[in-house]
């Protein structure tokens, strides 16, 4: 039996010396590490995803305003069903402490919100199903409450994720780590001549996901004039709004909360980072 499992090692330590180097973040084989079964799990609607969202990174970055307690605020009207918690990085507490505290919450993901030493607002999802951890840069975030004419969705009717232009490998590998924070919505249709319909829209652009939410609302009115019935429809936004540029992919231990970079790119373009304090 030990000779068994120190052959399989060898050979897992061969193949994992075979795999070339992966240096873009839209290479076909990005996501390859990761097993799908856990996320197929919940797109099909046989677990409902629960996540637990904190802000992350110890406060020594004076040179910019620390915005992550904001961003994390604005996660929790993104993704259903999800808690926030305070948390203070340091020596003494670490992400393998932060997963223990999602698991005994029965959370499938962590989302980890900050400001980065370069200025930039960033959020780090992690799947506590397979160990991905996808690092974004969040872009042009507007927050909820300064979206003209905001509205607030039905608290119990989960949105309907509509994901756009998501083709290659690499880009629906986040896509469907996206989507595996949102519980399966099985029915929207008509109930008491009414249609209301939450929708949270992902388009990918050039890299670039671009994030808008919507509550309609549908129903049948009499017209003015001759009472005929029509269907009056009314859609209004929630919020917020922002874009997310992948900027890392890395796989976590869950057990331990030892990390591997799977890539971080050399090198890519974000926009001018705001403006330094005290400028």
């Amino acid at each position: 039996m030990d000779m068994m499992m120190e052959t399989a090692k060898a050979e897992e330590l061969v193949q994992s010396k075979m795999r070339r180097e992966i240096t873009s973040l839209d290479d076909d084989e990005l996501w390859a590490e990761f097993e799908p079964e856990g996320i197929d799990r919940v797109l099909s609607g046989e677990i409902k995803p629960k996540t637990l969202i904190t802000n992350y990174g110890v406060l020594r970055y004076r040179r910019f305003p620390q915005r992550g307690a904001l961003i994390a605020k604005e996660m929790l009207s993104v993704f259903p069903n999800s808690t926030y918690i305070k948390w203070k990085w340091g020596f003494s507490n670490s992400l393998k402490e932060l997963i223990g505290i999602a698991k005994e919450r029965a959370c499938t993901s962590l989302v980890l919100a900050r400001t980065n030493s370069d200025g930039y607002d960033e959020i780090r999802i992690v799947s506590l199903l397979n160990g991905a951890a996808a690092e974004f840069s969040v872009l042009n975030l507007i927050p909820r409450e300064d979206i003209p004419d905001q509205a607030s969705p039905p608290i119990r009717l989960y949105p309907e994720v509509n994901m756009g232009l998501f083709t290659s490998p690499a880009s629906v590998g986040a896509a469907r780590l996206i989507q595996s924070l949102f519980p399966k919505v099985t029915d929207s249709g008509p109930r008491n001549g009414a249609c209301r319909r939450n929708i949270a829209f992902f388009q990918n652009q050039k890299g670039c996901i671009h994030y808008r939410h919507y509550w309609n609302h549908a129903e049948e009115v009499s017209r003015v004039g001759d009472g005929t019935r029509v269907m009056k429809v009314t859609k209004k936004e929630c919020g917020p709004q922002f874009v997310l540029m992948l900027t890392a992919l890395s796989k976590i231990a869950v057990e331990t909360g030892s990390e591997k970079r799977i890539c971080v790119p050399p090198w890519i373009t974000l926009p001018v980072p705001p403006r330094i304090l005290g400028s």
